[in-house]
């Protein structure tokens, strides 16, 4: 979003609504939000690394505050699903860490502010080298269908195929079928959509905020804005976490959704001991 100011053609604000291309390799556009998306996977793919290499019984402080999301979301999971929390926590611990570090690269110095300098309509505009991917509808579309599969799978694994579909897409009683089956549909497809708006729409307005306060003030007001930035990227990745183990227990509540098969009653003693070793 180019602005004049001052009777010369100059940007002070660039925040594009989708993201924009920096090269191609081949038939293959790479775009700014996709180097965001390396960044984060990187980031990820070495912490993981580290962590599997200097884990201790007695964990040092930086072990323990890595350790503090894993714990937190462990005792939520939990509560939801006692006998198969260890099998659900993984992919909802890793949707939070990947929304969580994708919002977070848009804090990083540099972000939206370094980048090519090209003409827009007889405006200079900066496209950023950077963008975070939370902030490309894209991005945030493919992990909410990723999230739909999620839950669907434990759906399907929960009650079996039929009995998922039976329950999803047959009324009781049956002559309410033809009314309430497109109800139901229109209710599982709807969560695709408010997971990913959600998501983007949040985090693009954060975007915008900062470029504009970057551009409008000094360098000290941006800063407040910055830790407001962070407490509200940690919000928006829990929130879109929780939802997600919203919907798998809705997809497996009611058909003995609390047991697996393999589940035995050895599992509540060792997870107890996990949790009670991760506390300390």
């Amino acid at each position: 979003m180019p602005e004049e100011t001052g009777g010369h053609s100059e940007s002070l604000v660039h925040v594009a609504i989708k993201a924009e291309t920096l090269f191609h390799i081949g038939p293959i556009a790479v775009t700014n939000s996709m180097v965001g998306a390396l960044i984060v996977f990187v980031l990820l793919a070495s912490l993981a690394w580290w962590a599997s290499r200097n884990h201790a019984v007695v964990p040092s402080r930086l072990q323990s505050i890595l350790e503090f999301p894993v714990e937190f979301l462990a005792g939520i999971v939990r509560g939801q699903h006692e006998t198969r929390w260890r099998s659900v926590l993984p992919p909802v611990l890793a949707i939070f860490l990947v929304v969580l570090f994708s919002n977070y690269v848009g804090l990083l110095p540099g972000v939206g502010t370094i980048g090519i300098h090209t003409i827009e309509d007889g405006h200079e505009v900066v496209v950023p080298l950077i963008r975070p991917a939370s902030a490309d509808l894209n991005f945030t579309l493919a992990l909410a269908l990723v999230a739909f599969v999620l839950f669907v799978g434990w759906g399907f694994r929960a009650n079996g195929v039929k009995g998922y579909l039976k329950e999803t897409f047959v009324a009781n009683p049956a002559y309410m079928t033809p009314l309430m089956t497109p109800i139901h549909l229109v209710s599982e497809l709807s969560r695709i959509i408010s997971l990913s708006m959600r998501l983007f729409g949040n985090v693009f307005a954060g975007e915008i905020l900062l470029a504009v306060m970057l551009a409008l003030t000094f360098a000290i007001v941006p800063v407040a804005f910055l830790g407001l930035e962070m407490i509200f990227g940690a919000v928006q990745a829990l929130v879109f976490a929780l939802l997600t183990l919203t919907y798998i227990t809705l997809a497996t509540a009611g058909h003995g959704g609390g047991h697996d098969e393999g589940d035995e009653s050895g599992h509540h003693d060792a997870d107890d001991v996990a949790l009670r070793a991760g506390a300390h």
